[in-house]
């Protein structure tokens, strides 16, 4: 089964154009069904109920129903391939059915705290980084992943902006404010260079070894001043980019400006954020209005 997967795998990234992370997410997932079926068991043998005992085994684990939807997905897709190149004459997993995932608004946070949160770095040299970090992530509304992966040649200060590669490597200009800019230059001026463990490294964020800060060590920063401004335990970094979002519509700005900024490349992935933003101007009516 192995070289099938492979030779998927291959076409992922090849043919289709997709990220390395993207593709990795679908080893891992095609890894754990081999896993679960056997390597030595011929490909053209699995059958539609394989999946669903796989289902099962997934369920029996505890994986949310938008895993076991995203695993069922990739062997789709697997299977469809194995059927276009006539390695199957079926695909097996064509008619199983996804389980319907519920959608959940986005967690953000309110002005007020993410004004806490903000203020919260002191002024010692990491806190100077963390404070540029923040203020960015909120500012651009950029994934952890672009934020860690940003290097010093994709901010732009002419126009304040960022070059920032997003899902399926596409790129987009990001703009940022006089505050976020403000704080990036003196964390460049004053504290990465002191950072710097070698000077071929461009990542703009830097941990206190002087290389590139990863997403979990951004995730583990949020945490200090998450806990340090008494916010909700549950703030992650993605927090701060529904948080600019739903800031962004609340004040005005239109839906597909938003989904530009966000990096969407469906308006219908955006939409949720009026959900969040017409939740509000209900309960501030029924609060409100004296006969509500």
């Amino acid at each position: 089964m192995e070289k099938y997967v492979d030779a998927f795998l291959l076409h992922l990234s090849a043919d289709k154009g997709l990220s390395a992370k993207t593709v990795e997410s679908y080893a891992h997932d095609l890894g754990q069904f081999c896993g679960f079926c056997s390597e030595s068991r011929p490909i053209a043998e699995i059958s539609r109920t394989d999946l669903r005992s796989f289902l099962a085994y997934l369920y029996q684990r505890g994986y949310a129903k938008s895993s076991v939807a995203r695993k069922i997905s990739c062997l789709r897709s697997f299977f469809g391939f194995l059927l276009r190149e006539q390695v199957v004459t079926d695909n097996p997993a064509g008619q199983i059915l996804l389980p319907r995932r519920k959608k959940s608004l986005p967690t953000f946070l309110h002005p007020p705290d993410m004004e806490r949160l903000l203020d919260s770095p002191q002024e010692t040299r990491l806190e100077t980084r963390d404070r540029a970090l923040l203020e960015l992530l909120y500012a651009t509304g950029c994934r952890v992943s672009e934020m860690a992966g940003l290097t010093l040649g994709a901010v732009d200060w002419y126009s304040r902006t960022l070059r920032v590669v997003g899902k399926g490597d596409k790129e987009r200009q990001v703009p940022f404010g006089r505050t976020a800019a403000d704080s990036l230059r003196e964390y460049l001026e004053k504290v990465r260079p002191k950072l710097l463990a070698h000077d071929n490294i461009k990542h703009v964020f830097l941990n206190y070894r002087g290389s590139p800060l990863s997403e979990r060590g951004v995730g583990r920063i949020l945490d200090k001043y998450v806990a340090r401004a008494n916010l909700p335990e549950a703030t992650t970094p993605h927090s701060l980019r529904h948080s600019f979002a739903t800031h962004l519509l609340d004040n005005g700005a239109d839906l597909r400006t938003v989904q530009e900024l966000l990096g969407h490349s469906s308006v219908s992935t955006t939409q949720i954020y009026t959900h969040v933003t017409s939740e509000r101007i209900k309960s501030v009516y029924n609060k409100a209005h004296p006969r509500a």
